[in-house]
This record gives structure tokens, sequence and C-alpha cells, in this order.
């Protein structure tokens, strides 16, 4: 998604604030006290309410932004950065960019952030053909060798 597109879906807190909603709402948000997948969405509190026991979740609750002072838009842009450009951005510049006065919370995110990224790739292999800067290489299956014969 280029730059300009991202500020038009994503222009202020509650436009990220209702997109990750929908996106939780589309994985379904299923109850930590009960495991009960039914809930109430409580607009005032901006929480889901369980059908069955009551117990509340948070938006960020059960997500890498859990206990996460910083606000949505932060937390977008960062994935953003992190995910459209080939180059990775120091925890010091995502902090000019934001405006943020503190560093740690900054370094924080990005941190968590790059964490997910790298278990996510641990999630695929290489197939036969692999495009690496600009370049395709073919791969190589391992082949058993038997000795015996």
């Amino acid at each position: 998604m280029k730059l300009t597109d991202f500020a038009s879906h994503y222009p202020d807190e509650k436009s990220c604030r209702f997109a990750f909603k929908e996106f939780r709402e589309k994985e379904g948000i299923k109850c930590k006290k009960c495991g009960n997948t039914h809930h109430y969405w409580k607009k005032k509190r901006e929480q889901w309410e369980c059908k069955n026991c009551g117990y509340r979740t948070t938006l960020k609750s059960g997500t890498i932004m859990q206990n996460s002072k910083l606000p949505f838009q932060y937390w977008f842009i960062a994935m953003h950065l992190l995910t459209s450009t080939e180059k990775t951005f120091s925890a010091k510049e995502v902090q000019r960019l934001l405006g943020h006065k503190r560093y740690e919370p900054i370094w924080a995110m990005l941190h968590k952030l790059r964490s997910v990224m790298g278990l996510r790739d641990n999630e695929y292999l290489l197939g036969e053909d692999v495009e690496l800067d600009e370049g395709f290489f073919k791969t190589f299956l391992p082949i058993e060798i038997n000795q015996n014969h």
C-alpha cells in the first residue's frame, strides 16, 4: 500500500481503532475466562463482553499491543513502515517521525513487531524458485544418498 493510500485509510486514531476492531472480530474473540466465542460490543468502554460469563476483553487484550499505552495509530504507522520498504527504520527515526517524546516505548513497540515478524518468517519454507533482491535463484532439495549401492 502506498503511503498516500495508507494515510487516507488510517487518517486518525478513530479510524485505526475501528479497523483493528473489525480485524479482531473477523478473527474471532475468545473469552479468556470461559472460552466462549459469543460477545457483545460495549461501545462506551470499547470492550467486548462475553455473553456467557460477562468477562470483558479490551481491543488490545491478547494482542501484541497488550499493556501498551501507545495509540493505535502509532502501531499502524510502525507496521506500515516496517513492511512497506526494503529498508528498516531505527527506533530513534520512528520516534522522530511520530513526534513522540520518549524513546523507550517506541523501541519496545518496534522490538515486539520485529519479534513477531521473525516468528512468522519461520512458518514459511523456501520453494523451488526464490526471489532475492530482484534476482531469482533455484533451490535444490536435499536428496538422500543410499550408500549401499
